[in-house]
């Protein structure tokens, strides 16, 4: 049954199954706010202009979310079709039993994706996929803009919610909001209006944790670390905050945020670093 989701063969890719639930989770979402729009209250009252800049905003959101989660799928930040060998063995390399071959620093095995990952940072659960060099870009990116869009969905979402909780006691209107299943299968509530509270409620936990982690990696991107490296302790990389970010986004690293396919090559390779003490020998 488990070779039903894996992405490839033997070899070790991510499996899909995490993918899935995240895509269908996102289709419920949108289900959810198409009828709210369509069938329920409609958005929000506004002027012809606010109107027109909240479609504007929501295209482009949109766009932004879509086109870094496609890059983020589609950079491989392993070590396959990476040529290692005769690459500065013994200056921090490690061999590495499960991939048999060599690995540079800040490298490590992925139990899940069964590959070692290039600047390794984490495996994201969501995705099925891990985040390491050639993927932190767009990963970062769409914590951005995924905050950006469950935002927007939850006050979309927010005059049939609010019509729907001024309807019942404060006590009903605050269980719903905290415990929309236990409504459900109480039959307190109906399908649409548990659908309703929990939609409403898996987007702004969604948005609070997608700037949470937005918030935890800007201070890893500034600080040139990544996330086994801060719990370790280590900070070799530091090169200064600019320097950080354009070792990680590139040199365009400003702009990167507005759109997903904007052109910012990487400075390094994935293998190399440079790190302080470099820096200060180059200096003297």
């Amino acid at each position: 049954m488990g070779q039903l989701w894996a992405a490839g063969s033997a070899k070790g890719a991510p499996a899909r199954l995490p993918l899935v639930f995240t895509a269908l989770w996102a289709a419920a979402v949108s289900l959810e706010l198409g009828y709210v729009l369509v069938m329920g209250p409609g958005p929000p009252p506004l002027g012809p202009l606010a109107r027109a800049l909240q479609l504007a905003l929501a295209v482009f959101q949109l766009l932004n979310l879509l086109g870094n989660v496609g890059l983020f799928l589609r950079s491989d930040p392993s070590i396959r079709g990476v040529m290692l060998a005769g690459r500065g063995l013994g200056q921090g390399w490690a061999y590495c039993y499960q991939c048999q071959s060599q690995v540079p620093p800040r490298s490590g095995h992925c139990s899940a994706c069964h590959v070692c990952i290039l600047r390794r940072d984490h495996h994201c659960r969501l995705l099925g996929c891990c985040v390491g060099f050639r993927n932190y870009r767009p990963f970062l990116c769409l914590l951005l803009h995924a905050a950006g869009v469950l935002l927007h969905v939850s006050v979309l979402l927010g005059p049939a919610l609010s019509a729907l909780l001024r309807a019942h006691t404060p006590l009903h209107a605050a269980t719903l909001l905290l415990l929309p299943w236990l409504m459900l299968l109480t039959g307190r509530v109906s399908l649409a209006q548990f659908a309703l509270a929990f939609v409403t409620d898996t987007c702004v936990a969604g948005a609070l944790l997608c700037g949470a982690g937005l918030l935890f990696h800007g201070m890893l991107l500034l600080r040139g670390q990544t996330t086994w490296e801060w719990a370790r302790g280590e900070q070799a990389y530091d090169l200064g905050p600019r320097h950080n970010l354009q070792a990680a986004l590139g040199s365009r690293w400003v702009m990167v945020w507005l759109w997903p396919f904007l052109a910012s090559p990487l400075p390094g390779d994935g293998i190399s670093f440079q790190t302080q003490a470099d820096r200060d020998l180059m200096a003297s």
